[in-house]
């Protein structure tokens, strides 16, 4: 065998090697991108498991969470501020899901859960009264998100837990 031979062989098991090289990583992109998505979606369960979590320890919030949700004019002062503030702490819990969504780095079968629970809480008169008066708060893409596809969706009010 000649040196070009050699150089043919050397050339092809180069190719080869590349080519193999190539699909192992697509692989591991792969599977670094369902990992991505899994860490995210349980992220995302923390944040909401978090807030139950609060509900479920401080009796006084789920009261003020209750009454604010159903008839926000029955609460004022302190219980007002605390049904505000964790209805801001939700939705930034959702808009953080949201974009982790559009940015598609979160499962979509986790999304679509989240989604039906956000329907779900923003029908409530509640809600209703805080978005208009906060909605600023949050992106305008988030805004345009929860004016279209959630509030719109979510026109009749469900019951609350504890009311079935």
């Amino acid at each position: 065998m000649t040196i070009q031979d050699w150089g043919a062989i050397g050339e092809i098991v180069g190719g080869v090697a590349v080519v193999v090289t190539l699909i192992y990583l697509a692989f591991q992109i792969r599977q670094n991108t369902r990992a991505i998505r899994l860490s995210t979606s349980h992220a995302a369960s923390e944040d909401i498991r978090d807030m139950y979590a609060l509900m479920a320890e401080q009796a006084d919030l789920s009261e003020a969470i209750h009454k604010g949700s159903k008839d926000p004019s029955s609460i004022s002062g302190t219980e007002k501020m605390r049904y505000w503030g964790f209805i801001g702490y939700w939705l930034y819990a959702f808009e953080n899901a949201y974009i982790q969504m559009t940015e598609e780095a979160l499962d979509p079968r986790h999304w679509s859960g989240m989604k039906r629970m956000m329907i779900d809480y923003t029908s409530v008169p509640g809600f209703r009264e805080y978005w208009p008066n906060r909605r600023h708060w949050y992106s305008e893409e988030f805004q345009h998100f929860m004016d279209g596809e959630i509030l719109e969706a979510g026109a009749e009010e469900v019951p609350l837990p504890g009311e079935y």
